[in-house]
């Protein structure tokens, strides 16, 4: 063998020496069992959903497919909104649409919500603050979106499949359609997150022909239907007992476009495609490795890494947040406790759910128990006996019903001055030992609800007038105070008759416009809240009811009593009041009455400086008058005109000795003519004529000559 065939034959051994740790990956041998440690995640991936948006919509719809496996089952639904500028979140309605009974665990805080379910299959574990409509019977989706469409655009629609938990967003989703269509396999993005009731399948096993104790942990998660960048945060707790690193390897793989966020309470070896951090760094990326996207593949890696055990190998959804817990480390395989099953266990009786059951009822100086035997059967739980602490007071059979009830006087009741109480002894087929609850009722007549408004802040002084345009100040009041008892204000409203619509003031204890402020309570614990009223309303309100619902609750209910509190009162416009004018108003109008009469005095002076006046000539009416009067005629530069005269007629004529004259006497021709009476053409422009004694005036108005007065007139002005 010459040089150069020799130099090729160790490089092709070199490298199938260098891939072979791969080529033996692909057919390593390891049998896949269950085994015991943990890992729940939480995804945005659905089997069925779609996501819109609905900017100018005043009610969003949201409706939720829940399908169960077992017939009873919990759920807890969170729903979130974030705050823009301070502005109030929009009225929500959400549908509930579930084939199997839940307890829902509900949270909606400062959220306008409007619920929509089926009441004979949800039950709330806690009271429910939100106003509820019962859901008409449905057989398919289709119809449940037709009617969800008819009361405002559809948000939000999906199915989930056995659901633990559920977080819904109520933010906009700014690159959504605008309308909602079902979608296969449809990532809900951030707008959906849940996490299953079922825990994810693990399994593990031995890899032939590695020593040591050395355990690897596999988390595989798959493509999902929309490839854009995501973070998938890794949340990984070991129970090891030494701190050394190489006792665990942490592989990750996943789609290209997924990093990975580490948070572990062990120092392992980390091998990720894509990119990772650590929660303690999560600015520091760290980049990965090309990693075999097969089962075979993956088990070769851990093999490479020279773990001699896979301590978990779980494949995922498409997944935001994944926990993984394993109860030991380095101690080899932990086999699972149970075998697998092919059928479930039979449970028992949900002692937990079957006591959240036990809610009474009270009226009428009567408290009353009532228990579903369908809902009890359901829960897998056999009820042997049913009483209240006198065991003599047993529960009635009535179909349906296991009833229990007594008066406020017998049975063991006790009786305070604000409470009622007593204890329900329960006695289970499945238990040896009896379970008791606390029940309580509240004496409504002992209560006292007061609701005053105040027209300031510092609640000094009731009053029942309000003006448009004024703002109020209103305080709810329960006596006596009662520490046991939670008081909240639930709801209000303005009626301002007939004519109007309510206006709704606070609703689900949230504020339902910019216009009303929820305050701080009284040192006393009174509820308090402020609204702005409108200024400007037509027709105008004279009189409203304002009115507010409060709710309270025991420590040992799960259920609301609710009562009622109104007051009447009186609407003036502003500047009235039901005692006469206020003083802003009487100052007002003062400053206003001598302003317009300084501004009258200043116009009448200004007239009286800028308007011309005759003077009064000497003039002796004699025998020889003239027939006609002339019609004065006023010159062109006192009239504004040019080149012409003005002359200002027609008027009647004055008799004389001659006799009557026409009525309308003709246009005289500008030519100087002599005076009858001594009057000269200078009283057509004002001059007063060269007379040392006044005798008759000059007629008022238009020239005319005035009858013969017995005493001289005094001029008037004329403003042409």
């Amino acid at each position: 063998m010459d040089r150069g065939m020799f130099s090729q034959a160790v490089a092709l051994l070199l490298a199938l020496c260098s891939l072979g740790p791969t080529s033996l990956a692909e057919t390593v041998y390891c049998d896949l069992q269950p085994v015991d440690p943990q890992v729940t995640y939480i995804t945005s991936q659905v089997s069925e959903g779609c996501v819109a948006q609905s900017p100018n919509a005043t009610l969003e719809v949201h409706i939720l497919f829940l399908e169960f496996l077992k017939e009873v089952s919990v759920l807890e639904l969170t729903l979130q909104t974030s705050k823009h500028n301070g502005t109030l979140p929009r009225e929500v309605l959400l549908v509930l649409s579930t084939n199997k009974t839940i307890f829902l665990k509900l949270q909606a805080p400062g959220i306008p919500l409007h619920l929509a379910y089926n009441p004979n299959l949800v039950i709330f574990q806690e009271p429910t603050k939100v106003n509820t409509t019962q859901l008409p019977p449905f057989t398919t989706k289709g119809e449940l979106l037709n009617w969800a469409d008819t009361k405002g655009p559809v948000t939000s629609a999906a199915e989930l499949n056995n659901p633990q938990s559920i977080l819904l967003r109520l933010d906009q989703a700014p690159r959504s359609p605008s309308s909602c269509s079902l979608e296969p396999h449809k990532d809900m993005g951030h707008t959906l997150e849940w996490s299953p009731n079922a825990q994810a399948s693990v399994r593990g096993c031995r890899l032939e022909g590695v020593a040591g104790h050395k355990e690897a942990h596999i988390l595989r998660v798959l493509p999902g239907p929309e490839a854009w960048p995501r973070t998938v945060t890794v949340k990984v707790e070991l129970s090891c007992a030494s701190r050394d690193p190489d006792a665990a390897v942490l592989i990750l793989q996943g789609p290209p476009y997924v990093s990975w966020l580490i948070d572990a309470n062990h120092n392992m070896q980390i091998w990720t495609t894509g990119e990772y951090s650590f929660k303690i760094f999560p600015e520091k990326n760290i980049p990965g490795f090309h990693l075999p996207n097969t089962t075979q593949g993956l088990l070769g890696e851990a093999r490479r890494l020279n773990a001699s055990v896979v301590a978990s190998f779980v494949e995922l959804p498409l997944a935001s947040v994944v926990s993984l817990r394993a109860p030991s480390c380095g101690s080899g395989l932990q086999p699972s406790p149970t075998p697998v099953q092919t059928t479930p266990p039979k449970e028992g009786c949900n002692q937990e759910l079957l006591l959240s059951l036990i809610q009474p009822k009270c009226s009428d100086d009567v408290m009353t128990l009532v228990l579903n035997k369908d809902l009890i059967s359901t829960l897998r739980c056999t009820i042997t006996s049913l009483t209240f602490w006198d065991s003599s007071c047993q529960a009635e059979d009535r179909d349906d019903q296991l009833v229990l009830r007594s008066g406020y006087s017998s049975c063991g009741m006790i009786v305070t001055e604000n409470v009622i109480s007593n204890e329900v002894i329960l006695n289970l087929l499945s238990s040896s030992s009896p379970q008791q609850k606390k029940v309580q009722c509240i004496n409504m007549d002992s209560l006292s609800f007061q609701l005053g408004l105040y027209l300031s802040p510092h609640f000094l002084q009731a009053s029942n007038t309000i003006e448009l345009g004024q703002q109020g100040f209103v305080q709810v009041s329960v006596s006596p105070s009662i520490p046991e008892l939670t008081i909240q204000l639930d709801s209000c409203q303005l009626n301002l008759g007939p004519d109007m619509e309510i206006v709704e003031l606070i609703q689900s204890q949230a504020a339902k416009s910019s216009c009303v402020s929820l305050l701080s309570p009284s040192p006393g614990g009174d509820m308090r809240f402020s609204f702005l009223l409108r200024g400007y309303m037509v027709p105008m309100p004279t009189t409203g009811v304002l009115s507010c619902t409060v709710a309270l609750r025991l420590s040992t209910w799960s259920l609301d009593v609710q009562r009622t509190v109104s007051t009447r009162l009186n609407i003036v416009s502003p500047g009235l009041h039901d005692k006469g004018l206020v003083l802003p108003a009487v100052l007002g109008i003062t400053f206003g009455a001598f302003l317009i009469g300084a501004l009258l005095t200043a116009a009448l002076w200004y007239i009286y400086l800028h308007t011309p006046w005759r003077s009064a000539q000497p003039g002796v009416l004699g025998a020889a008058q003239p027939a006609l009067v002339q019609q004065e005629r006023l010159s062109s530069h006192q009239l504004g005109t040019s080149g012409h005269e003005l002359i200002l007629g027609p008027q009647p004529l004055h008799s004389s000795k001659d006799g009557q004259g026409p009525l309308c006497p003709p246009l005289l021709p500008p030519s100087p003519r002599p005076a009858a009476s001594g009057g000269t053409s200078l009283e057509h422009l004002g001059v007063p004529p060269p007379h040392h004694e006044p005798s008759n005036p000059v007629g008022l108005g238009y020239g005319c000559p005035a009858p013969r007065r017995e005493s001289p007139l005094r001029y008037m002005s004329t403003l042409l």
